[in-house]
């Protein structure tokens, strides 16, 4: 892989280089990747108006990608490299009068480079060497190929990038938006997202922090008490989180929060409220992960109508507070499953104060509580198909009080947002038995 040369008054024979930039400009540049021929001209445009309206020089690049590979599989003799040099300044003097022609560009700092390579990771190395503030990068121009081709190639790039990356559809309209919306799981990249998203705002510009919530396999009571614990929860982060962003020029930040799957519920309000705007945390996915499932960036980059911005997740880091991820269920139908994940339950959370209820699946519903008790122990015993509670009294640890429950047919536990456990639940062929831990120990 070829790279641009860090000097720009010293071009090599495999990079060509020019600028405008004042050597004594140190500001994290905004590193814009562009393909020589496309005439779309938004990614450029939204590029110089970053650029200007932050006061960073502008980094345009192009990445040629190596073709000796295919002329040698094809047969035909790889071009000499005075062929390539020339190639390489003709699209540098086109990027130029492309910038040239851009009326938000005229007063920052530009420069130009066509360099060699395989373009994703050509762009991020760049990025990355650069301490670039961010990369833009457009989705191609209208029409489904063009969707298809550069979409993808800015889903690699949002991949593998270490900077905040902003991806421009071909109809963006230029300057500050004046509506944004923030998908927030309440990580350190979310918190970063909505940071980066604050900037793109114009004057009293509106923020919306939205918090999507899977669906998950609950019923009766136990969904009951869960999504009232979920909705209390996610009231006290978003409370939090906006905290933590302590806006100015007069933006306004509201909250929402969403059921559903994550990326079509954004995509929607999006499109309802016409936003210019929907910034997400990257989450690092692996190869099978992403065959399998996608991830929400992606799917945004792939169908959204406005820009969209990706921020990675570095993890925590200094001046971020971190707030922790909602919490979750396990529920699992899975008998071989249940010794381990009973156990673990009984070992993380004995001397815990319960209640523990029971409910028949009789018509009647008639049902039983007992309130109080200390965790002891939970197992499960396969060969019986029977859960084991142990309890005891909360003054004295000698009187205990053990539950069977027969028929066991399938296991739930649930988390708060901490990661603590909440509940356990078994379901039976007669019914359900829950054991709620407290809150207060």
């Amino acid at each position: 892989m070829t790279l641009a040369i860090s000097n720009p008054t010293m071009p090599s024979a495999t990079a060509a280089t020019s600028a405008s930039e004042t050597l004594g400009v140190r500001r994290e540049p905004v590193l814009v990747a562009l393909k020589a021929h496309d005439g779309c001209d938004a990614t450029l445009a939204i590029a110089q108006w970053l650029a200007g309206a932050q006061r960073r020089p502008l980094h345009a690049l192009t990445v040629v990608e190596p073709s000796e590979m295919a002329a040698v599989a094809a047969g035909v003799p790889a071009l000499p490299e005075r062929y390539r040099v020339e190639e390489r300044a003709a699209i540098a003097e086109l990027l130029e009068a492309r910038l040239a022609r851009t009326r938000w560009g005229r007063d920052t700092a530009q420069r130009v480079d066509v360099v060699e390579g395989p373009a994703a990771h050509t762009i991020t190395d760049v990025a990355r060497e650069r301490n670039a503030h961010a990369i833009v990068v457009g989705t191609g121009q209208h029409g489904p190929l063009g969707r298809l081709v550069y979409g993808e190639r800015a889903v690699q790039i949002a991949r593998l990038s270490e900077r905040p990356v902003v991806v421009v559809p071909p109809n963006a309209a230029v300057g500050p938006v004046s509506e944004a919306i923030v998908a927030v799981d309440f990580s350190p990249a979310s918190q970063r997202a909505a940071r980066f998203a604050t900037e793109l705002l114009a004057n009293e510009g509106r923020l919306t922090l939205v918090h999507v919530k899977s669906a998950v396999n609950l019923s009766e009571e136990s969904a009951g008490w869960w999504d009232d614990a979920y909705e209390r929860r996610a009231a006290d982060l978003f409370r939090r989180f906006a905290a933590s962003l302590r806006p100015e020029r007069g933006i306004t930040i509201a909250t929402q929060m969403l059921h559903g799957d994550v990326a079509p519920m954004l995509l929607t309000l999006a499109r309802e409220r016409r936003v210019g705007l929907i910034a997400c945390g990257g989450r690092r996915h692996s190869f099978i992960e992403r065959m399998l499932l996608g991830s929400v960036s992606t799917e945004l980059i792939r169908r959204a109508e406005c820009t969209v911005v990706v921020v990675p997740d570095h993890g925590n880091e200094e001046g971020v507070e971190v707030l922790p991820a909602m919490g979750g269920v396990v529920e699992s139908w899975d008998a071989n499953a249940w010794p381990g994940l009973i156990e673990r339950f009984g070992r993380r959370n004995g001397g815990r104060v319960t209640q523990l209820r029971f409910k028949t699946a009789s018509p009647q519903g008639a049902g039983s509580v007992e309130s109080g008790y200390r965790l002891v122990d939970a197992s499960f015993d396969r060969a019986a198909s029977r859960a084991e509670i142990v309890l005891r009294d909360a003054e004295s640890a000698s009187s205990q009080l053990s539950h069977r429950i027969a028929n066991v047919r399938a296991v739930m536990v649930s988390t708060d947002a901490t990661g603590r456990d909440t509940a356990l639940r078994l379901d039976t062929a007669s019914g359900r038995c829950t054991l709620v831990l407290s809150e207060d120990v």
